[in-house]
């Protein structure tokens, strides 16, 4: 029987750089430059390329004519297209882990919840987009459903890029913590439909601040 083997360089690089993607770090349409991406994860510039060459295969990332690679542009037309999938599929999570919730982990999340409205008080983008993340992923996978699981991470995938411009939004700016503490509130009172109601809020919030942000349609 093979042995299990410690993940590679290029596997640790291509999770970091996924996980950057949901959380905003790379914006559409600019380069992702090999040597840097390098010098901030602190390794060789091998093991960034192959992980920047699977991300383009799976097609999460595109290589420009100018042979630069690119997290693809977001559509208006695109965007309004995956929301009611998001919708649908993290609201069903939120109602689904309600009950999973232990008192520990529900004390764990109003920590986090605390923690998010702290970056949110201090307009730190980059701050909140981490716990941002966090926090929804702490709920979706208290859902228990691997294959659910896998779904949002995708959609995650596609729509986290243009999260960074969550904070240009001068309403959201204000209010960027609301539906996170609503969340966290029914999951106390373990109720779910409000759970799934509010996650489903809170998407539309987010979408409504992002929209004007982006190109109707690709090459608009």
């Amino acid at each position: 029987m093979k042995k299990i083997e410690h993940q590679s360089l290029s596997d640790q690089a291509y999770h970091a750089i996924r996980d950057g993607m949901q959380e905003g770090l790379f914006i559409p349409m600019e380069p992702l430059v090999i040597r840097t991406l390098a010098a901030n994860y602190g390794i060789s510039a091998t093991p960034i390329r192959e992980a920047l060459q699977r991300l383009v295969a799976e097609r999460l990332l595109t290589v420009l004519p100018n042979r630069s690679i690119v997290v693809p542009r977001m559509t208006q037309r695109r965007f309004r297209e995956l929301m009611p999938i998001r919708a649908a599929l993290e609201g069903m999570a939120a109602e689904l882990a309600v009950d999973k919730f232990t008192e520990d982990e529900i004390a764990q999340l109003s920590e986090l919840t605390a923690r998010v409205e702290e970056v949110a008080k201090r307009h730190d983008s980059a701050g909140y987009l981490t716990l941002n993340r966090e926090f929804h992923f702490t709920v979706y996978r208290r859902a228990n459903n691997p294959e659910l699981l896998l779904l949002i991470n995708d959609l995650w995938l596609k729509v986290g890029p243009v999260f960074t411009g969550l904070f240009d939004d001068e309403h959201f700016k204000h209010h960027a913590n609301d539906e996170h503490r609503n969340i966290l509130a029914a999951i106390e009172r373990r109720d779910a439909e409000a759970a799934g109601r509010f996650m489903r809020q809170d998407i539309d919030i987010a979408a409504k601040a992002l929209l004007p942000l982006m190109p109707l349609t690709e090459g608009a």
